[in-house]
C-alpha cells in the first residue's frame, strides 16, 4: 500500500497539479485582459516573473513526480539534492493545504468540498515525500527481522 502511494498516487497527483497550473497559466495569458498598455507605456517585469514563477513550479512538480515515480530518476540524481527537492515539495504542499483550507471560508455551494479534495490531493503527495524522505533511499523498505 505504501508503495502504491509513494510509487503511482502521488506522481499522478503531482503531475495533475502540474496540467493544472500549466492550463490555469495559457488561459491567463490568452483570455486575460491585458492593461498594460492602458496604464502606461513602459514594459512591466511582472509578466517575466509571473513565467518564471510558473516555469520554476512546473519543473518543481514534474521533477518531484519523476523521483517519487520513477526509479531511474531516483538513481540518476544524487542523493542529499533528492532529498532536499523532496522536502521543499512536501513542504509546498503542505503550507498549499493550510492556506487553501484557512482562506476557504464559505461552507456553500463547492467551494468547501473543493478545497478539501485539494487538501487532501495535497497532503497525500506530503505524506508520499516525508516517507520517501524517511527512508532515504527512495524505496520503501519494511523491519522484517524479528
Amino acid at each position: 500500500m505504501i508503495r502504491l502511494l509513494t510509487r503511482r498516487i502521488a506522481p499522478a497527483l503531482l503531475l495533475l497539479q502540474a496540467v493544472y497550473a500549466g492550463l490555469l497559466q495559457i488561459a491567463f495569458l490568452t483570455l486575460g485582459p491585458d492593461t498594460a498598455e492602458l496604464d502606461h507605456t513602459d514594459p512591466s517585469g511582472f509578466s517575466a516573473l509571473n513565467a518564471a514563477l510558473v516555469a520554476l513550479t512546473l519543473v518543481g512538480l514534474t521533477g518531484g513526480a519523476a523521483l517519487l515515480g520513477l526509479e531511474r530518476a531516483r538513481s540518476w540524481m544524487p542523493r542529499a539534492l533528492m532529498m532536499a527537492w523532496l522536502g521543499l515539495l512536501g513542504l509546498g504542499q503542505t503550507a498549499l493545504a493550510v492556506v487553501l483550507l484557512a482562506t476557504t471560508s464559505s461552507p456553500v455551494g463547492l467551494t468547501l468540498p473543493a478545497a478539501l479534495l485539494v487538501a487532501a490531493a495535497c497532503a497525500t503527495v506530503a505524506v508520499a515525500c516525508a516517507l520517501t524522505i524517511r527512508t532515504g533511499s527512495g524505496a520503501v523498505r519494511l523491519n522484517t527481522a524479528g
